[in-house]
Parts: structure tokens; C-alpha cells; sequence
């Protein structure tokens, strides 16, 4: 089967869940030999290859990026447009779709589509709050009110919410939420042809071994406020009197990351190091000195790979009870759930963990259970291949 991966950005470029989910079940369906594409936008000039088309993004000034953003991209949709004829793809395999959407559902006509929607952006302007109180999910008018949008973002917004309502059930033939909890949220507003399929990791279940002895608290994600790290930061300055030799590591760098330093020299906090941005293969090791791993996130969560590379290393997570964690993150099980934007009931979740090796130990054991549960890196391809058998037998 040839396949063409549609996404808002190159996988090497912005290396979040999603591009790390397209580069993975990319390689897992070339190992079953077939044959996948990739068309993406950057902002900066990208050389081109027989399977990769990067658009390179550009205007003369704000108001025409907006302008082409929002409403209509010419040379994006000629481009778009090019590829697929030369592709002459069975199935397109839409991703994130947020910087052009109109265009690229424009130019994806005729062709059969089917879209994993990775978070909950796809149906509310909102869903990036990072208030304890989260509008997150609700209408762009209450977000206004909350101080989360500003006209002028309500307004692309609002244009962005209008494609999603009126195109992509037009052109996508088939839609992909990786929680049963997104699935609810797209089928309460209208979607229909509505498929679970759990995310999966490239990363093998590491055999059992010892846990460290250091109690290291690992948090791996962006530096963004909607992340809740903040929370995390003061949960921690909570952890620290009763264990002097906890440590918090912070793999992830972001815009967020000069005002999260300095909240941790004013919290006293000693124990903290910001890692930055690591690759994959370094990444590991991370997780294997960790005793647990932070999830505290203050948004809607749909199924971030973390939470699968955690359960490969057979270590616990304490996450936010949002979105598709709690799928996820079996309360008491294979680790705890703990109350958004709420350092006090965060601390509660980690001391146990981080006080009985013998606890962690058990809880990470569980997490292999339930990762397997979920669905392994093979169920997941075939799964995603029955996805796009459908679509194109129609």
C-alpha cells in the first residue's frame, strides 16, 4: 500500500508526540513493506527527496500569513496538489492540521483520508488553558472571559472551528482519537466514523532490573504553561523537607523555561536540573534512573507517548486526572491520579512512590500489564492498516 503522511511540520524539526508517532509507525509500516510518503510545512527551506515534500512557508508580511493561514494558501494548495499526483497515494494519513487547515482539506480532495486527531485542539479553541480552573473545553466566549483568548485569536480560531465543522467531515473518510475519551468528544459534536486506536511506542519493554536508589521525580515534555510543570515545581518544594535526596529532572526545553527557573530559585529548590531537549535514544536513560514519572499536565491530555515510553520502562506515573490520562493511568494500579493544578494533592500521589522502592517496583510491573493491554506496536499497525483497507474499499 503506498500512503502519503500529511502534517503540520517536519517530525525532525518539532519533535513532539505527534511527529514522534509519525516517525514510529512510519518505520513500522516500511518494515512491512509498504510504501510511505511525507508532505509537511517548515519555516525554513528544506531540501526535497523522492518520499519527503517540505513546504517552505513564507510571506511578505503578518497580515498575509494570517491571511494565508486562515483562509486560503495558494502555492501551499498547488504544492499539496503536485505531490499528490505525483504520490498517487492509496490512502492520504492526515495528522496535525492547524497552521493551513482550509488548504490542505481543499487540496486533499478526491482523495481517501484518514485523520488521527492527536489532541483535543481539533474541537475547542480552549483546550490549551493553563488555569487551575480550566476553561479548556468550553465556548471561546468563556475562554475570553477567562483570559485565555484574545479576539484576535478567537477570530482565527473561530475560522479554524468553522473548517472542522464544515470540511474535514467531508473530506476525511475515516477519523482516529488514540483515547476513548476524545472519541466521546468528537462523536458529542457531530463526528461519526469515529475509530479507537491507542497510540503505541517503538520503545521495547525493558527487562526488569533494580530501581535506582536516588528518588528522582522525571518530567519529559515542552516547557509550556498548559504542561502544569509550575505545579509540579511547587508539589516538589512540598517533597523536598521530607526527602532531602529527592531530585526533579526536567527533560523538554520551551518558551516557558526562563519563568520555570526562576520559580525554582525562588521555591529554595536545589534538587531540580533542567536536561533540555534530548533525543530519542537518550531519552532512556532518563527513564531508567527515574523512580516515577510526572504527568501534570493542566489541558485536556489525549494520549501522550510519554505516558507509553513510562510504561515501557516499567516505572509509575502520576498524572493529571484530564482527558484520556485516566485511560492511561490506572489510579492505585500502575500508578495515581492526582487533581489538576493542585500542588498539595500532587505531593500526596509522588511521597508514596517516592518512599517504597518496593511500591514503585510493583506499580511498574503493573504498567507492563497494562501497556500490553492497550496494544503493542503490531496490533497497532494492523490495526491502522484495517483503518485504511476501510476508507479505501469505499
Amino acid at each position: 500500500m503506498k500512503i502519503l503522511m500529511v502534517n503540520d511540520h517536519r517530525p525532525e524539526e518539532v519533535l513532539g508526540g505527534t511527529e514522534r508517532y509519525i516517525l514510529d509507525v512510519t518505520g513500522a509500516l516500511e518494515e512491512r513493506g509498504h510504501e510511505v510518503h511525507l508532505f509537511a510545512m517548515s519555516d525554513t527551506r528544506s531540501e526535497r527527496t523522492p518520499v519527503r515534500q517540505v513546504f517552505h512557508a513564507r510571506a511578505r508580511n503578518l497580515l498575509a500569513l494570517y491571511l494565508k493561514r486562515t483562509f486560503f494558501y495558494p502555492a501551499l494548495y498547488r504544492a499539496l496538489r503536485a505531490y499528490l499526483r505525483e504520490v498517487r497515494p492509496d490512502v492520504v494519513h492526515l495528522h496535525n492540521n492547524y497552521r493551513c487547515a482550509i488548504t490542505v482539506n481543499l487540496a486533499l480532495r478526491g482523495h481517501r483520508v484518514v485523520q488521527t486527531v492527536h489532541d483535543y485542539t481539533a474541537l475547542y479553541p480552549t483546550a490549551s488553558c493553563a488555569k487551575e480552573h480550566s476553561c479548556a473545553g468550553r465556548s471561546p466566549l468563556v475562554a475570553i472571559r477567562h483570559g485565555c483568548l484574545n479576539w484576535k485569536v478567537f477570530l482565527a480560531a473561530g475560522w479554524l472551528l468553522y473548517n472542522r465543522r464544515f470540511l474535514d467531515r467531508r473530506i476525511v473518510d475515516r477519523f482516529i482519537a488514540p483515547s476513548q475519551d476524545l472519541v466521546e468528544h468528537l462523536q458529542q459534536r457531530g463526528y461519526s466514523n469515529v475509530h479507537h486506536l491507542p497510540n503505541f511506542t517503538s520503545v521495547a519493554v525493558r527487562p526488569e532490573r533494580p530501581l535506582p536508589d536516588k528518588p528522582v521525580v522525571l518530567y519529559v515534555g515542552s516547557l509550556i504553561p498548559h504542561k502544569g510543570v509550575d505545579v509540579l515545581l511547587r508539589a516538589f518544594a512540598q517533597v523536598s523537607p521530607e526527602l532531602d535526596d529527592a531530585a526533579l529532572w526536567l527533560v523538554g526545553s520551551g518558551p516557558d523555561e526562563d519563568r520555570l527557573r526562576a520559580l525554582a530559585g525562588e521555591l529554595g529548590l536545589s534538587g531540580v536540573r533542567f536536561l533540555g531537549r534530548q533525543d530519542h535514544d537518550a531519552l532512556g536513560r532518563f527513564y531508567d534512573a527515574a523512580r516515577v514519572v510526572v504527568i501534570p499536565s493542566l489541558w485536556l491530555e489525549n494520549a501522550p507517548l510519554v505516558a507509553y515510553e513510562a510504561m515501557a520502562h516499567r516505572r509509575p506515573i502520576v498524572a493529571s486526572g484530564v482527558g484520556g490520562l485516566a485511560e492511561l493511568v490506572r489510579d492505585g494500579e500502575n500508578g495515581y491520579l492526582s487533581a489538576r493544578g493542585d500542588a498539595c494533592a500532587l505531593r500526596a500521589r509522588l511521597l508514596p512512590i517516592l518512599k517504597d522502592a518496593d511500591l514503585a517496583r510493583d506499580m511498574g510491573s503493573r504498567a507492563v500489564g497494562q501497556l500490553r493491554t492497550l496494544g503493542d506496536g503490531d496490533r497497532h499497525v494492523e490495526a491502522l492498516l484495517e483503518r485504511y483497507r476501510l476508507s479505501t474499499s469505499h
